[in-house]
């Protein structure tokens, strides 16, 4: 089956509000020292996060945290915690995902912050999929819909309607499913967001791939590695390449599917990510094998126990 895209931009959305403080009609006016300073950590913390250094974001996040809470900034203790959640998240650490998320939403709640608990209820349920509740997954993405709705943000609710696709595929309904894609690439396009279009693209495919059409699917995942190519999206890259390589060894063209599996290992290697990089050793052994080629395939198997053992 198709890989899960890693999230990349659930925490976009704040530090775009965070910039400046407006003080009577004197125009913008510089942010207070510690907000200022929890800002450049948060910045920071997402340009990890996109480069796929998750242990190093969530250094970052975790200073912002203790940032924040230095000068009770409520609003920003939310922000940190939801990014915070998003690293655990990437990790696969739901419970843990899920414990920073409510946290965020209780301060949201507080503060009727909207665009935060909109945030929040998307990530919640990101985190319920993830976990196999999609009937509890759908309710929160709607809520969270409505929510983006609005407020007009349409990058917001192209987010959400990909989500909503997510869940009906997984329920099986791949007609509603295309519907949402639809709504979430239109959006997506409007907005210039390559890497949510990217994200789209990659769940077209794996529709696709689910009804073993894999023309279509083959067109879908490469117009996600193009988007996220411009996007310069490391994470994604990887596992649009995995995917290409996966529906490439379907069509039985073995040579390319194999460098497609050697391209995104690389990529994983780099990131560091030790799921991702088992998977990718996983389909390179087994094709070096199909290829006639043992010593190449013993060689991968040995890193790949290499990686187990650490």
């Amino acid at each position: 089956m198709f890989l899960e895209r890693i999230p990349t931009f659930y925490f976009l959305a704040f530090f775009l509000l965070f910039g400046v403080i407006l003080v009577g009609c004197a125009g913008p006016q510089p942010l207070p020292a510690k907000k200022s300073e929890a800002l450049e950590l948060d910045r920071k913390g997402a340009e990890y996060f996109h480069q796929g250094q998750y242990q190093k974001a969530l250094k970052f996040f975790q200073k912002a945290l203790r940032v924040h809470e230095s000068v009770d900034d409520r609003q920003g203790v939310a922000r940190s915690l939801n990014n915070i959640g998003t690293v655990h998240q990437a990790f696969s650490d739901y419970p843990l995902a899920t414990q920073y998320y409510e946290r965020s939403l209780a301060i949201h709640d507080q503060i009727g912050d909207e665009a935060g608990q909109s945030l929040n209820f998307n990530n919640l349920g990101t985190v319920r999929r993830l976990e196999g509740k999609p009937e509890v997954a759908l309710d929160l993405f709607q809520k969270s819909l409505v929510i983006e709705e609005k407020r007009g943000n349409r990058n917001g609710q192209a987010v959400r309607w990909n989500n909503l696709g997510l869940v009906h595929f997984d329920l099986g309904n791949q007609n509603r499913a295309m519907e949402c894609y639809g709504k979430a690439k239109k959006l997506h396009e409007e907005t210039g967001n390559l890497s949510g279009s990217a994200d789209v693209w990659n769940n077209t495919g794996a529709l696709y791939e689910s009804q073993r059409d894999w023309p279509k699917a083959l067109e879908a995942y490469q117009n996600a590695l193009e988007m996220d190519k411009k996007a310069e999206n490391s994470p994604g890259i990887a596992t649009d390449l995995s995917n290409l390589g996966r529906i490439l060894e379907e069509k039985g063209e073995k040579d390319k599917a194999l460098d497609h599996y050697l391209r995104a290992w690389r990529i994983n290697e780099y990131l560091g990510l030790k799921n991702r990089i088992l998977k990718d050793l996983a389909s390179i052994i087994r094709l070096y094998e199909n290829l006639g080629q043992p010593e190449q395939a013993e060689q991968m198997r040995q890193r790949a126990a290499q990686i187990r053992s650490k």
